[in-house]
């Protein structure tokens, strides 16, 4: 129901996907009702996360999606931001073709954890959005305004994706992990997609058979055991599960290759690119002509 609130509410959505799995955290949902019911509304795609990857994997995914809407790659901060620029133009573009209106709306979607709350908090320069490193902070949408012409909802997490299994849903952090029941069911996930180098440096763990054996090395390098010296593999796979919903863990999805990407491609989605490239010109600006932007709106305010 808030998400529906927000679609109806907003002449813009910025759908934030998290760069280390961007198909995986696209709202697929979202966009088709959009596309059936109000076509007239704008989509936009904000890689968030963007410093937790390689460079080259953000401007991999950053061209791939860019054939379906803009988008932008994103790292919320309020100190130090990557990008804000980018989304404030792109928005200020967007509200200029919105001039009949009196004001726009921008919604804010996506997953739990991809950092909606952050990235209004970054484009305010200020904490107006509660924030924190595990899913559902958000309970009901709320408006912030950016300038006086533009404002941002902030909608809770949004998970309707259907066929996805229950390590899918725990795995990006659709679940809080200190509420599931059997942790240990999900440590594998986490086996298959992490590099175990990465692991073992983080854990100090040399090698392992499987999970349990994984799992039975760190709670003994944790002090995590139970009556008779036995480790507690279940309070073990907690921690493994918190430290991946929150970052701890370095992981990406792999961008597909070139070639691939060519063969899905058809002449329209190049078109679209084009135009895309055309767009991007259009709206880049120098850092000084952004700051003194927003110091005007400021004065306005």
């Amino acid at each position: 129901g808030e998400l529906l609130k927000v679609v109806d509410a907003s002449d813009v959505l910025c759908e934030i996907l998290d760069v280390r799995d961007p198909i995986g955290t696209t709202c697929s949902y979202v966009e088709k009702f959009v596309k059936e019911n109000c076509p007239h509304k704008h989509i936009i795609y904000v890689l968030n996360k963007c410093d937790l990857v390689p460079t080259w994997v953000t401007a991999a995914w950053i061209k791939k999606l860019s054939f379906k809407f803009p988008t932008i790659a994103f790292h919320a901060s309020i100190n130090n931001p990557f990008g804000k620029p980018a989304l404030f133009q792109l928005l200020r573009q967007l509200d200029a073709l919105h001039k009949d209106k009196k004001n726009i709306s921008v919604g804010f979607i996506g997953y739990p954890n991809v950092g909606k709350s952050s990235i209004i908090n970054t484009l305010k320069k200020q904490k107006c959005c509660r924030t924190a490193p595990i899913p559902g902070e958000t309970k009901v949408w709320q408006y912030v305004s950016l300038t006086k012409r533009i404002y941002l909802i902030d909608c809770p997490g949004v998970v309707y994706e259907e066929g996805q299994s229950q390590t899918d849903r725990v795995l990006k952090s659709v679940v809080r992990a200190e509420k599931i029941e059997e942790p240990m069911e999900f440590i594998d996930g986490i086996l298959q997609k992490a590099n175990h180098d990465y692991l073992r440096d983080i854990y100090k763990v040399s090698s392992w058979k499987d999970a349990d054996d994984f799992v039975g090395q760190c709670a003994k390098n944790y002090g995590k055991l139970i009556k008779g010296g036995e480790p507690d593999t279940k309070s073990m796979a907690k921690i493994l599960l918190m430290d991946w919903q929150r970052g701890k863990i370095p992981f990406f999805i792999p961008p597909p290759k070139e070639e691939e990407q060519m063969e899905v491609d058809d002449k329209e989605n190049m078109n679209k690119k084009w135009n895309l490239e055309q767009n991007v010109k259009d709206i880049e600006m120098t850092k000084k002509e952004y700051e003194e932007e927003e110091e005007h709106n400021g004065e306005q305010q």
